[in-house]
């Protein structure tokens, strides 16, 4: 029998604590429950997995206990989360309130309570790099020189530092010179480091018990805490939010990136003296040394990815996985022995003038970063360890102006070519670097399939963990239907497209818009935007594209503008978006949401299950497009007052022998097989 505690009831329950600062509070069993898992596993250093179905209330079902066990205990919890949108939320909403609760509790533990965002130092303005730029901008009179001076008048009053705070147009460019830069930063050296928005940020994560970070930035930290650095503090336990993307997160933050404009950049730190040790360095030999091998590495790899670029423009794919490797040996070695020599023979020169200076410093930090180019330089060139590690090359055309040559030499043609490396399971390096170390409690609307965890824990590396599943507080039997038609054309089938269009088409007439149509593919998604856009006009309903061009957060925002927008959304829409009420009334989904066969990443996963003789798509490829249907199903119903249809365009359901598994791990909505279903819901 579950034991729980007083303290959570106290909070929690019908006449508790929280339904005095919430008017409308509404005791929830689930969230009740959850907050005790929370705490359970915090106290007794014990894993959780928990799917929370929206509604649920599961921010205050993890910050309350989070941050009461902190308080009691002197101890200090991260919280990752991997939207701005759930971030804020937590800042401005919960957080406060959980104040509030903790006031009623123990007034004397509510005045030590202290949460914090942190960000990395790219998102702060480095008051050293401003004036330098400023003086620079005076005697040279830029362009910049008026956002310049009004950012001059700003920055006295201004407390975090950061471009939000600003409140300026700031072109990126010129954001990305003033801006906080870990190879280019002087430490306790610097003139203002006294007053140094980068160190107040990092002093002020010290005192906090509880710190908002996402998940890019805990696992950047990750990464440092192997090199024996770190931008966050010790903390005792992790809760992650939106857990169904730390998989990708992860993957993303240890993937190697190659190219040529990857290796110049690394160059020009010294050569353009885009780093302060280099800007102090007056040695015109070794300028002249360094380039000479520049010029030398370059034609090396130009000679290398020239020809690879040029195939891959004949292919229909514009990357592939590597199944050998590009060189015999390690071309490119003498080079990188060179580079690095020079600088150890420059570092060892003023030490023994100079002692460990900032010079020093500087010169050891560019030494370790021409080391780790050397390395996914070797690596990738020599495709190693192709059972751990997906390499693969890609094909990315530059984007184009006026400066563009119509003739491509072989620098141009080399330039296009990039090479990734990734590693293909991080089961074992997240149990090593992560889940041996500290306890984590993940949490998510969409963790299982069919009420199984083990997909989630066995491809994070989790071996032992508590589990919760609880269930959506809304009627999705009375609230929503799902409607599946049966008379759609495979996906394969040439007439799909146009069936989609037509499809799309008779849905769109009886919403009246107030309507998303979800994709897996953007061309997919382009082309049925173009054929849908004259009828969608000659209708009066108002087609909204996800392109580069618009970001979420404005599209969304346009979408909520009228009643009569139909939004053609792709990836980030099917995840983190809120649209409640009678805004959003119907969710077309184009197809199920497997993973791309043919994406590398996904090639290499699925070729490495099938080597070890299992069912690539049965423990792969179908439980990843069951967690991202259930994301898109979610965008639907949001509150206890919504009602809508989501549709899926993908008769597979009905036909494949997978269809019924997919459909049981789906909220329980009406499953209808008609159009006519549709038709008479929005007209009774």
């Amino acid at each position: 029998m579950a034991t729980y505690s007083k303290t959570l009831h106290r909070i929690f329950k019908r006449n508790g604590i929280l339904a005095g600062y919430l008017p409308q509070y509404q005791p929830r069993r689930a969230q009740f429950e959850m907050a005790n898992l929370v705490l359970r596993c915090l106290k007794q250093e014990q894993h959780g997995l928990i799917e929370a179905g929206t509604g649920t209330g599961k921010s205050f079902g993890y910050t309350l206990p989070a941050a009461w066990w902190a308080l009691k205990n002197e101890k200090r919890v991260i919280i990752s989360t991997n939207t701005i949108t759930l971030q804020q939320q937590l800042l401005e909403k919960e957080l406060p309130m959980v104040r509030n609760v903790i006031q009623k509790l123990d007034p004397e533990l509510a005045e030590e309570f202290r949460y914090e965002l942190a960000k990395g130092r790219g998102n702060y303005i480095c008051k050293r790099r401003f004036d330098e730029l400023l003086k620079d901008s005076l005697s040279k009179e830029t362009q910049d020189m008026p956002i310049l001076n009004r950012l001059k008048d700003r920055l006295p009053s201004m407390k975090k530092g950061d471009r939000d705070e600003a409140a300026l147009p700031i072109p990126p460019g010129l954001f990305q010179a003033i801006r906080g830069d870990g190879d280019d930063c002087l430490g306790k050296n610097s003139p203002f480091y006294k007053e140094c928005f980068i160190q107040n940020a990092r002093k002020k994560l010290q005192n906090a018990q509880i710190i908002i970070v996402n998940h890019a930035l805990f696992f950047t930290d990750l990464i440092l805490r192997r090199q024996g650095g770190s931008i966050l503090p010790e903390y005792d336990a992790v809760i992650m939010d939106e857990a169904h993307r730390v998989e990708d997160q992860v993957t993303k933050q240890y993937t190697y990136h190659v190219s040529i404009e990857e290796v110049n950049t690394l160059f020009n730190r010294f050569l353009k003296k885009r780093a302060h040790w280099a800007r102090e360095l007056d040695a015109p030999d070794l300028h002249q040394q360094v380039e000479s091998i520049r010029v030398r590495l370059t034609a090396q790899l130009v000679e290398l990815f020239a020809p690879l670029a040029r195939v891959l423009t004949e292919r229909p794919q514009n990357e592939y996985l590597l199944k050998k490797s590009i060189v015999a040996h390690d071309v490119c070695k003498p080079f990188f022995t060179q580079w690095k020599m020079a600088f150890i023979d420059k570092r060892k020169e003023i030490e023994a003038r100079e002692g460990e200076g900032e010079t020093v410093i500087g010169l050891s930090r560019y030494i370790a970063q021409i080391e780790q180019m050397e390395h996914m330089v070797t690596h990738v060139l020599l495709n190693q360890s192709p059972d751990e590690w997906a390499t693969w090359v890609s094909y990315e055309e530059p984007a184009r102006d006026e400066h563009t040559p119509l003739v491509r030499d072989e620098l141009a043609w080399g330039s296009m070519l990039h090479l990734y490396s990734a590693p293909i399971d991080v089961s074992e390096l997240l149990r090593e670097e992560l889940f041996e170390q500290k306890t984590v409690i993940l949490t998510s609307a969409t963790l299982t399939t069919q009420g199984d965890f083990s997909f989630v824990a066995n491809r994070m590396g989790i071996d032992e963990y508590e589990t919760m599943e609880t269930p959506s507080p809304f009627k999705y039997d009375e609230q929503a239907v799902l409607l599946v038609p049966e008379d759609v054309p495979a996906p394969t089938e040439q007439d799909y497209e146009a069936f989609l269009i037509a499809s799309m088409k008779e849905i769109v007439a009886s919403t009246q818009g107030r309507t998303f149509f979800l994709f897996t593919s953007y061309g997919q998604m382009n082309r049925i935007y173009e054929a849908m856009l004259p009828w969608l006009e000659k209708y009066g309903l108002n087609g909204l594209l996800h392109g580069p061009d618009m970001s979420r957060d404005q599209l969304l925002q346009q979408f909520r503008t009228g009643a009569n927008h139909v939004l053609f959304g792709c990836e980030s829409f099917w995840e983190g978006v809120d649209v409640p009420g009678d805004d959003l009334v119907c969710v077309v989904i184009a197809k199920l949401p497997f993973p791309v066969p043919s994406d590398p990443l996904t090639q290499a996963r699925t070729e490495r299950l099938r080597k070890r003789g299992r069912d690539s798509f049965m423990e792969y490829m179908l439980p990843f497009s069951i967690l991202r249907l259930k994301q898109g199903f979610g965008r639907l119903i949001r509150t206890r007052r919504d009602r809508g249809v989501v549709v899926i365009l993908d008769s597979r359901l009905h036909t494949k022998r997978y269809g019924a598994q997919v459909l049981s791990s789906l909220p329980p909505a009406r499953l209808a097989k008609s159009m006519e279903e549709l038709h008479r819901f929005f007209t009774g």
